[in-house]
């Protein structure tokens, strides 16, 4: 259980929820802003309900126009976890300022503090007494915006995403792959999906799948963990308050990856 909360609550997962205010035909190099949401979703392991809910909200933050601030909420009887980013966004580029995670549960505690700064690119982790400095690659992010230049890359008609997120005093690699596509029944109605799976070693019999809706700029809609033939967990969208912006379709996601 706690393996499985985990993997499908991690940011990497909830940053897919972006949305922004980009029309169709908008380069993904413009300097697109990005819309406030409240989207909601539920965890289920192998088709049970569970009392875990996960909450995620985008918002402006502070003066600039540039400037978000984005918050993953969990809480349960089993679970507590807290998550936040500050970042810079500029067109497909976000940059993370800071970074803070909490978490309770499972008799495990994660206390993390991660201040980013960028001349010379680091980043410098605060955890109760000790503390981490890692220099990064100009293009590292954290793990709740790790997918915003997903997004972008996926609206492009592109099949893959790569990158590389901070956290703690570890770098992480991730891989995304589109491998299908499928229309989900959801609270605001049928949704066309692509379906996008993390890549793992060739060995390894776990698999972790995401449903996007390019209908809502590549909103996450489900996520489904497999651990073993009898053990998966899926975590649901329920609720959804956000923008509703006219965004390529699958159909239109296909036609420009054969144009490529």
């Amino acid at each position: 259980m706690r393996h499985l909360f985990l993997l499908l609550t991690l940011p990497w997962l909830a940053a897919l929820a972006l949305a922004s205010d980009t029309t169709p035909g908008t380069s993904t190099n413009d300097a697109a802003s990005l819309a406030p949401f409240h989207v909601q979703y539920r965890l289920y392991v192998s088709k049970i309900p569970t009392t875990i809910k996960a909450d995620l909200w985008l918002r402006q933050h502070g003066d600039a126009p540039d400037e978000y601030q984005m918050e993953l909420q969990v809480k349960s009887l089993l679970v507590s976890n807290s998550e936040i980013s500050t970042f810079q966004w500029d067109g497909c580029e976000p940059r993370t300022s800071f970074y803070q995670h909490r978490f309770r549960g499972f008799g495990k505690r994660r206390n993390y503090d991660m201040q980013f700064s960028w001349s010379p690119p680091q980043v410098v982790t605060e955890s109760g007494d000790e503390h981490w400095t890692v220099p990064i690659e100009e293009d590292t992010l954290d793990d709740l915006t790790l997918l915003l230049k997903a997004r972008c890359t996926f609206a492009t008609g592109d099949k893959e995403f790569r990158a590389t997120s901070a956290y703690g005093k570890r770098l992480r690699e991730h891989h995304m792959q589109v491998i299908g596509t499928e229309t989900l029944d959801t609270p605001i109605g049928k949704l066309d999906c692509l379906i996008v799976e993390k890549k793992r070693d060739s060995d390894s019999e776990r698999r972790t799948l995401f449903w996007v809706a390019p209908s809502l700029n590549y909103m996450l809609v489900r996520a489904k963990h497999i651990e073993n033939r009898a053990l998966f967990g899926e975590l649901i969208l329920r609720e959804y308050d956000g923008p509703m912006p006219d965004q390529p379709t699958v159909a239109q996601h296909q036609e420009k990856q054969a144009a490529d």
